[in-house]
C-alpha cells in the first residue's frame, strides 16, 4: 500500500510539473490591456503578451512567445524587436540601479523623476552600453511604492551591432504603455 501511495504521489507531482510546463510555454496572445499586481495597463496596438507570471510580465511588439509546447523558439520575426519587462522586486531603489549601470560602464542620459497617475512616484533611468558586442539604449523604470522594476528594450538578434536607435524610435510606445497604467492598492505580500 505504501508503494501505490508514493506511486501516486509521484504522479501527482509529475503531473503538476508537466502542466506547469506546458502552461508557460503556451503561445503568446494579443491583448489590448493587461492586469498585473493591481496595475492595468494599456497595450499598443499589435504588441503581445508573452508572459504573466506573479512576479513578472513581460510585452513585445512582435510575437517572440514559445512557437509550440516542446518548447521549440518560435520563428524570429521581421523587423524591430523591442519587449517591456515588468518584474517584482521588493526593496529595490533607483541607486541600487544606479551603482549598477556605473559597474557596467553605461552612459546615464536622462534620471528623471516621474509621476503616474497622478500620485504614484517613479524614477526613469535612461542608458547606453555595450553588451556582448551590441551597442544598446535601454530604459529602466522603478515604481519603489509597488516595488515594481519595467525594463524597456531593443531585443537584438545577433547579427545587430548597435540598437540604440530601435529604442529610440518605439521610446513613444514604452512611455505609452506607462501613462496608460492605472494603479489599484499596493499588493501585500
Amino acid at each position: 500500500m505504501r508503494v501505490t501511495t508514493r506511486s501516486a504521489s509521484v504522479s501527482l507531482v509529475l503531473l503538476g510539473v508537466l502542466a506547469l510546463g506546458l502552461a508557460s510555454c503556451s503561445a503568446s496572445s494579443q491583448p489590448d490591456a493587461v492586469s498585473w499586481r493591481n496595475v492595468e495597463m494599456e497595450l499598443p496596438d499589435g504588441w503581445y503578451l508573452f508572459e504573466d507570471e506573479p512576479d513578472r510580465l513581460s510585452i513585445s511588439n512582435q510575437d517572440i512567445g514559445i512557437g509550440d509546447v516542446v518548447g521549440t523558439p518560435a520563428d524570429w520575426p521581421e523587423g524591430d524587436v523591442v519587449a517591456m519587462f515588468f518584474t517584482y522586486e521588493p526593496d529595490t531603489l533607483p541607486a541600487d540601479w544606479r551603482d549598477l549601470l556605473g559597474r557596467l560602464d553605461a552612459e546615464i542620459e536622462a534620471d528623471t523623476s516621474l509621476t503616474l497617475q497622478g500620485d504614484v512616484p517613479a524614477t526613469q533611468l535612461i542608458y547606453r552600453y555595450e553588451t556582448e558586442g551590441v551597442r544598446t539604449r535601454e530604459m529602466v523604470v522603478l515604481i519603489p511604492s509597488r516595488a515594481i522594476v519595467l525594463l524597456a528594450q531593443p531585443v537584438p538578434t545577433p547579427a545587430d551591432e548597435d540598437v540604440t536607435e530601435v529604442f529610440l524610435a518605439y521610446l513613444d510606445d514604452f512611455m505609452g504603455v506607462l501613462e496608460s497604467a492605472t494603479f489599484g492598492a499596493p499588493l501585500l505580500d
